[in-house]
């Protein structure tokens, strides 16, 4: 067969080859179909096979730089054999790469082979997105996997980014069912990058949610335990009705208190090494983050908050309480709860070796099995801290920041397992603006 020559015919060569390739297919362009009766072979331009050493192909394409009179040769080269000759594929996708509307050719070629899973696609016009949305729905008859993000990069790259809808195809390779179980931690990994895609994110961890949350599964330390209160803290806050954001709200409550025996976050010590390192290192901030992400939403305040004065009751006047005694100072003041803003300034007045950056800025994490006081705290004389006023406006006046996107602190907190050695600051900003924003 003769050589592409166009640019067009080139690209979706190319284009083709590639996205076989991210599905998972061994890829061979020129692919002999049958034997020579002079000269060279006759071949379909790219052909996927399930592994390399398959004799015949699953899918094949030819493409067409324009409909012209040759077009109508390549199914029959195909079409025209015998089963013992050449087994014909599960799908001939036939491409033309520029226009094709006015001419007859693409009309009759589907009506004489359409029978036989034969198709044609006019990407020069508007169906390239048809072209890859079958090609997937082929690809769900064979195998239930995709890579959502190298199919994203794919698809965003000059071969197909002015053809084709991307953010549809993802969504169509979820509604097909394919790789399940990695769709959610895909579009949270996209979405970071791409705003486009977050709309269907939010779809998707709504729809999950009805179904108990069997998909939401992240192989990062917080996405992997705590995606679901903060995924659901998130679309709590961004919720644009009352009736919504309550209802994203309670759904965090009972996995709150419904889970297990006891509820999910709680100063239950001596469980596990683990969790007792969870609760006083890392569940203070990951309470900030929620609290934050849901806009400050009053009823996840008065469930979550307790828990660091109950922390605090549990292990009394000892520097491993103070991660939870600080982001409680914080709390307090961004809510406007006096008494937990007493409570944690009187426990971090009584552990005197403390500096005031050590309570304007917490701690990322805390190791208290591991970690000593100086591992994580500069230390000093720590004199007085201020009255909530006061404190209140010195941390607006530092964490206050025009272009904060609280999405991003929570796409990223789900997404990149080194974010929790230096969030802490990300945190504030978070915790600061959604206070400044719940009391315009």
């Amino acid at each position: 067969m003769a050589a592409h020559k166009l640019p067009e015919g080139k690209q979706l060569i190319q284009g083709i080859a590639q996205l076989g390739s991210v599905l998972g297919y061994h890829v061979e362009e020129e692919f002999p179909v049958d034997k020579p009766t002079y000269g060279d072979s006759p071949a379909v331009d790219v052909a996927w096979f399930a592994q390399k050493g398959n004799r015949f192909p699953l899918f094949i394409f030819e493409v067409e730089s324009r409909a012209t009179n040759g077009m109508t040769n390549n199914p029959l080269k195909v079409y025209s054999q015998e089963n013992r000759v050449f087994e014909k594929p599960l799908f001939f996708f036939h491409v033309v790469a520029h226009d094709g509307r006015n001419s007859s050719r693409p009309r009759n070629l589907e009506a004489q082979y359409g029978k036989n899973n034969y198709r044609i696609y006019l990407v020069g016009t508007d169906s390239a997105n048809d072209l890859i949305g079958d090609v997937l729905s082929q690809h769900a008859r064979v195998r239930n996997d995709v890579d959502y993000l190298a199919l994203y990069q794919l698809l965003i790259t000059e071969l197909w980014l002015r053809k084709v809808d991307y953010a549809k195809l993802l969504m169509h390779a979820v509604r097909l069912g394919l790789s399940k179980e990695n769709a959610i931690s895909s579009h949270v990994k996209i979405s970071r990058s791409d705003t486009k895609i977050f709309p269907q994110l939010v779809e998707l961890v709504s729809k999950d949610s009805h179904a108990g949350f069997a998909n939401t599964v992240f192989e990062s330390y917080l996405g992997g335990r705590w995606a679901i209160p903060i995924l659901t803290a998130l679309l709590c806050g961004l919720s644009e009705n009352m009736n919504e954001s309550s209802s994203w709200s309670s759904l965090l409550l009972g996995w709150q208190r419904e889970s297990t025996f006891m509820p999910m976050i709680t100063p239950a010590f001596g469980l596990s090494m683990d969790y007792d390192e969870f609760i006083l290192g890392c569940a203070p901030q990951l309470i900030t983050l929620c609290i934050a992400a849901s806009s400050i939403d009053k009823n996840l305040c008065l469930e979550f908050v307790p828990v660091l004065n109950k922390t605090l009751e549990t292990v009394g006047v000892c520097w491993g309480g103070l991660n939870s005694a600080i982001y409680l100072l914080h709390l307090g003041a961004a809510i406007n709860d006096v008494e937990c803003f007493e409570r944690a300034r009187k426990y971090l007045l009584e552990f005197k070796s403390l500096s005031k950056e050590d309570i304007l800025l917490p701690p990322s994490c805390v190791s208290v099995i591991e970690g000593e006081f100086e591992d994580h705290f500069k230390g000093g004389e720590l004199v007085e801290i201020p009255s909530m006023v006061d404190f209140s406006e010195l941390c607006a006046e530092r964490y206050l920041k025009d272009d904060t996107c609280i999405k991003a602190i929570v796409l990223r907190a789900l997404d990149d397992d080194s974010y929790i050695y230096e969030w802490s600051s990300d945190l504030m900003v978070a915790l600061w603006t959604s206070a400044a924003n719940k009391s315009l």
